[in-house]
């Protein structure tokens, strides 16, 4: 397939980069010279057998025209490029920034039940709209669902439509088995038949990756084995049962029904999508947060806890999920802040973990900390790192976790959490948002709950002397009752600013560590040009300039980045963030 140079004009577009050779296309990233950027397919009619074609149009592009729906890429326009002679047609789609689910798996992602859930009811109302279109989307895994980055915030969507046909049953599918990953194709699709019961069998499979980390078949093409080879093999795999790991049977059972009934070998004993998405829905209308990414809470600043906890308070429920902070990078993963580790490592690390000899100076720790400052600027992530530092006994608590149905039950919540706590000691115990849980008296947020400020006045008190130290974060501080702020309560209030250029330059070197670079990395222009971003704005741009070279499969360069850094202004809204042409 011919290849298109940078700056070469495709009718109104102009090619600002290559990304990928397909069986008979080659794709780029184009713009319009009003800093809106594109995908562009273009197909070379001459090798696309005629199968491919819809009464002399190329079957994509005759499918996308039709096709609008908010979980499924956008068609933009299509026309036809002449080269030398040759007419080439090509399809413009609209542009999404973010990253590939299979790039997140292959980073080492682990996902909640409840982001699984979500991620699930995209691709299902996505197929639930291909359906009503009476198309099959056929390729449904990992590659094909793109976590799209709109507003700062993650969502699944499904992508490349090269497969997308009705029911096929004659076995003579108009599209390459070879371009199928076969860890996800259902045991007819490998003899050429697809119907909505080979997308379910798709989805079912990508769900049990999502849960577990691992195929249900994990058979994959050796180095030097033919597609045949493997597609025989692959046909063996299917007569035998998948391996069910332990994280199947511990998953809700609505997820493991879905799982179990939709890996089903028989088509006709298999769970339809339209089923899957009603187990999920409850047979209402879909009930995840649209504005939710993969990541573990929509805001930036939240991410994952390593060891993959999710806080809960009530008192039984709290000793399953309390853990000692696993060894990890600690201290080490944090770029500068290095007169804040100093001090928390001083005042109290040590003294936690070593209180013979506290006692013995009779050194009493800070009760805990408050970390405030812009979103993004990783409050959480700074908590996360200090419980690895300490390798004290660890738990984030978000709003919703103390929430109760009865007429003070959020009190004794509270009050079975620090209990537990002390139990447990030494435990660090964070509280995301802070300003939710103790909103200032008198105030609006506060009218109904003054008891459960109260509460948490009184379980602060001096509670390093029972082991607790208690870090809680905040974008508004200005929101917290004072009473909370106080020496003898959370006696350190600490800001978290956003990264000056030394820490920015450290934060590249970091989430740059470990991937192919090229030469002409320039880690102080980088820096330099991201005056004003966040912690996960870097973190961010590091991976949409891997997704970038990964697609073209070519080292990671200085233009990826800066073409990334081009394309998402800082999420803190500075002045310094250039040519901001915003998500599409």
């Amino acid at each position: 397939m011919k290849r298109l140079s940078n700056g070469t004009p495709v009718g109104p577009y102009r090619i600002q980069r290559f990304i990928k050779d397909g069986v008979f296309n080659s794709n780029y990233v184009v713009e319009d010279g009003k800093d809106g950027l594109f995908f562009l397919k273009l197909f070379d009619t001459r090798a696309i057998p005629e199968e491919w074609l819809d009464r002399g149009v190329v079957r994509e592009i005759a499918i996308s025209r039709d096709l609008k729906n908010a979980n499924v890429i956008s068609y933009i326009t299509d026309g036809t490029l002449v080269v030398d002679g040759t007419e080439y047609p090509y399809l413009v789609m609209q542009f999404y920034h973010g990253m590939l689910l299979s790039e997140v798996l292959n980073a080492g992602r682990q996902f909640t039940q409840d982001e699984v859930r979500n991620i699930a009811c995209f691709i299902l109302e996505g197929l639930a709209y291909l359906r009503s279109e009476g198309l099959n989307h056929n390729d449904i895994t990992p590659r094909n669902i793109l976590l799209n980055a709109k507003d700062g915030k993650l969502t699944p969507k499904i992508i490349d439509l090269g497969h997308a046909s009705p029911d096929i049953r004659d076995g003579n599918p108009p599209f390459p088995m070879k371009d199928l990953n076969l860890l996800y194709t259902a045991p007819e699709a490998l003899e050429g038949i697809f119907t909505d019961a080979s997308d379910a069998f798709s989805v079912a499979a990508l769900l049990f990756k999502l849960i577990s980390g691992r195929e249900p078949w994990e058979t994959h093409l050796g180095e030097d084995e033919t597609f045949e080879e493997h597609l025989n093999r692959m046909r063996e795999a299917r007569r035998r049962e998948p391996i069910w790991p332990a994280a199947l049977h511990a998953c809700d059972r609505v997820l493991q029904n879905i799982v179990f009934q939709g890996l089903r070998q028989n088509p006709t004993n298999r769970l339809s999508t339209a089923r899957m998405l009603e187990m999920l829905t409850g047979g209402g209308s879909s009930t995840r947060q649209r504005t939710d990414s993969p990541a573990k809470t929509a805001k930036p600043d939240k991410q994952a806890s390593p060891s993959g906890l999710k806080a809960v308070t009530d008192s039984t429920e709290l000793k399953k999920t309390m853990q000692r902070q696993r060894a990890s990078g600690g201290f080490a993963d944090v770029a500068g802040l290095d007169n804040l580790k100093k001090m928390l490592t001083e005042r109290v690390i040590w003294v936690l973990r070593d209180r013979e000899k506290a006692a013995r100076y009779k050194l009493v720790p800070p009760n805990g900390m408050l970390l405030y400052g812009p979103p993004g600027c990783g409050k959480t992530y700074f908590a996360e790192k200090f419980a690895e530092e300490s390798r004290f006994n660890y738990m984030i608590v978000n709003g919703s976790d103390l929430g109760s149905t009865y007429i003070h039950g959020t009190q004794g919540k509270i009050a079975a959490l620090f209990q537990e706590a002390a139990a447990k000691a030494p435990t660090v115990l964070c509280f995301d948002e802070f300003d939710s849980f103790v909103p200032a008296r008198g105030s609006e947020a506060a009218r109904h709950r003054p008891e459960e400020v109260n509460e948490f006045l009184s379980q602060l008190n001096n509670c390093a002397r029972r082991g607790i130290f208690v870090i809680g974060t905040t974008n508004r501080m200005d929101m917290i009752d004072p009473a909370i702020l106080r020496k003898g309560r959370l006696d350190l209030q600490v800001e978290i600013p956003a990264p000056d250029q030394e820490t920015r330059r450290l934060m590249f070197v970091h989430h740059l560590k470990g991937r192919p670079l090229a030469d002409d990395i320039d880690m102080e222009r980088l820096a330099a040009l991201t005056d004003g971003y966040s912690s996960s704005d870097i973190a961010f741009i590091a991976n949409d300039a891997a997704l970038m070279a990964a697609l073209a499969d070519e080292n990671i360069a200085q233009r990826h980045l800066e073409d990334s850094i081009r394309c998402n202004p800082s999420s803190l809204g500075r002045k310094t963030a250039r040519n901001p042409i915003g998500y599409k």
